[in-house]
């Protein structure tokens, strides 16, 4: 961890004070997901002008996300804040974790099943999911950020 990081107490602050130099209003706290194995650390920002953060597919909330780990120094998934607007990613995980279940019945049928366009954030939730059920293993296909994520029986 570098001299200067941002420790993890201090994120939430630290995402209000770089939201109003933006000029928007928001608040942010820790509040738990639920499976912290999957969402550690999980910063609900709420307020009027959330929204605007997470318009056009969250790429302002995925810059800030990118610039809070790059200032908080760590590399250590269960060490970094996760940003989560308004609950939108809190309810994309259980929206995984119940089509990783469905994958997994289909690839127990059929011996493999595909799920695609996943980002590499929501492809992690997968798979984690899916290492704990015995019998199956996952794998990503294809180039670039946005893959394939292939469930199938293993041996």
């Amino acid at each position: 961890m570098r001299k200067s990081a941002i420790p993890l107490d201090r994120v939430p602050e630290k995402v209000v004070q770089w939201a109003a130099l933006l000029g928007f209003n928001v608040d942010a706290a820790f509040q738990p997901s639920g499976d912290e194995a999957l969402f550690p650390n999980r910063v609900l920002i709420k307020g009027d002008d959330t929204a605007w953060l997470a318009a056009n597919k969250g790429a302002a909330i995925d810059a800030m996300q990118f610039l809070l780990h790059e200032a908080q120094g760590e590399r250590e998934d269960s060490k970094l804040a996760y940003l989560d607007p308004q609950g939108t990613r809190l309810f994309r995980m259980k929206e995984l974790k119940a089509m990783a279940a469905f994958a997994a019945d289909k690839a127990k049928e059929l011996g493999s099943f595909a799920l695609s366009g996943l980002t590499p954030r929501e492809r992690r939730w997968v798979h984690l999911t899916i290492s704990q059920l015995p019998g199956l293993s996952t794998e990503s296909e294809g180039i670039g950020h946005i893959k394939t994520l292939k469930v199938f029986r293993s041996a």
